[in-house]
């Protein structure tokens, strides 16, 4: 049997980073210790302690792997998380060097899945995983030194035991995010490539060909029960979109009415079809805390070029149907995509100012552009070149046309500093030639010899 650590570097204090409880580092861990691997959970808010002394390493690991959830804030304020996971998995292996050990460094989880390639040689890995990890993990502590210096990026597979293993989690790691947050945690009901085409999403390619697997109600009920008796009164549903199979949805929200949890919400993310009037009923007093939509745009054309399956007649439908019920909804708009103009701006501005009330929005400015990913062939780059944060190309005047447009109701101190920081940020990056006639925005500040030469 094989002795793995597994390192949380969302757990890292990095700026702009908001630690959640780790599930999908989880998931692997659960699936080696019911194969008989040795295995430990290194995760900084759990022992914060770890990250100055590495203690950790002083056993003898035959596989380390690290995994990534975000490689950078969403903000375009913000800045990456790159230059960190560099410097502490550098510093690891110096410590590793100096203790004369060699395990196999395995890399894992979206935001590394995003940038695997390049991160397998920035962090100096022997082996990376794109997706769902559990049993390419399985296959790499089966025999750990057959993947010593492989420098290869596997693809993940299915895992059976999805639909036949309840997913418990250690009683300190709950107590540590139970205590340092809101006390929300993430729950997976279902393995399912999104059916969507969002030109800037990249959870199909992370994903992979994933058909479908729906996790049985009495797994998930002893899922919920016992994230309960940990202490936890928040869920979110981590799937692409919660109400893509309806049946299915209505299933998983009659099961919260039977638990009847005292105190427990839940969301998710939603999508405002398929969602009839039978669905807007059954989500009435299950606790549901957001129904949270993206639709990003509320210009038609803006949502058509951004690949979304639904229009403003949808979401006005949805709304109409939240209403009735008095269900909390959330609206999350990004303005700066795929033919974004004056006159796009003030229709989606429009929608929000006669739909929403102020609480209902959430807005951003700016579209990362991810590898593997509809915008990023568009502007013709790769995914070295993307590593670092870079937005699809924007007129600068759009933070104006924003603060023009929305009711003065929607603009809050938080808002306006977020758009004012946005709007600094902007003008200090670089603006990029990737083909003729198509430019971008690039963070202009680099850490030396971690940037890419854009």
């Amino acid at each position: 049997m094989a002795r793995v650590a597994l390192v949380n570097l969302a757990s890292l204090p990095m700026a702009g980073n908001e630690p959640i409880f780790p599930i999908g580092v989880r998931c692997v861990q659960d699936t080696l210790d019911r194969a008989g691997h040795v295995t430990a959970l290194v995760d900084f808010v759990e022992a914060p302690g770890e990250l100055a002394s590495l203690e950790w390493l002083g056993h003898d690991w035959d596989v380390i792997g690290f995994t990534l959830r975000n490689i950078d804030p969403i903000e375009i304020s913000c800045g990456t998380h790159v230059d960190d996971y560099i410097a502490f998995v550098d510093r690891v292996r110096r410590e590793l060097d100096r203790c004369g050990r060699d395990p196999v460094l395995i890399g894992g989880g979206p935001g590394f899945s995003l940038f695997a390639g390049v991160l397998l040689d920035r962090l100096g890995l022997d082996v990376g995983v794109v997706g769902p990890g559990e049993q390419v993990m399985l296959e790499i502590a089966g025999n750990p030194r057959a993947f010593k210096g492989r420098k290869a990026v596997l693809q993940g597979k299915r895992h059976a035991g999805f639909l036949s293993e309840t997913l418990s989690h250690p009683t300190s790691l709950m107590g540590a995010y139970t205590n340092a947050h809101r006390a929300m945690i993430g729950v997976e009901t279902r393995r399912k490539t999104c059916y969507q085409g969002c030109v800037y999403c990249p959870y199909a390619y992370i994903d992979g060909d994933n058909a479908g697997d729906l996790k049985p109600m009495d797994i998930l009920a002893a899922e919920i029960q016992g994230i309960y008796d940990a202490g936890f009164r928040r869920i979110f549903f981590t799937d692409g979109i919660f109400n893509s199979e309806l049946r299915y949805s209505k299933q998983v929200v009659g099961l919260l009415h039977e638990l009847a949890l005292k105190a427990m919400t839940w969301s998710a993310y939603f999508t405002p079809k398929p969602f009839d009037d039978e669905f807007g009923d059954i989500l009435v007093g299950s606790g549901v805390e957001a129904v949270v939509v993206s639709p990003d745009s509320l210009d038609d054309q803006v949502m058509r070029n951004l690949g979304k399956t639904f229009d403003t007649r949808h979401m006005a439908r949805f709304l109409e149907r939240s209403r009735k019920n008095e269900l909390p909804v959330r609206v999350n708009v990004v303005f700066g995509g795929p033919g974004e103009t004056r006159e796009t701006v003030r229709n989606s501005a429009r929608f929000i100012n006669d739909h929403l009330s102020a609480e209902e929005l959430v807005m951003h400015i700016g579209y990362r552009i991810l590898p593997s990913t509809a915008l990023s062939r568009q502007v013709g780059t790769d995914e070295e070149a993307l590593l670092y944060p870079t937005y699809y190309p924007f007129d600068l005047a759009l933070f104006d046309w924003v603060l023009q447009d929305l009711d003065a109701r929607f603009i809050s101190p938080p808002l306006m500093m977020n758009l004012l920081a946005g709007r600094v940020a902007a003008r200090r990056m670089a603006t990029v030639a990737s083909r003729p006639g198509v430019t971008y925005l690039a963070l202009a500040t680099r850490v030396e010899g971690r940037g890419s030469d854009l």
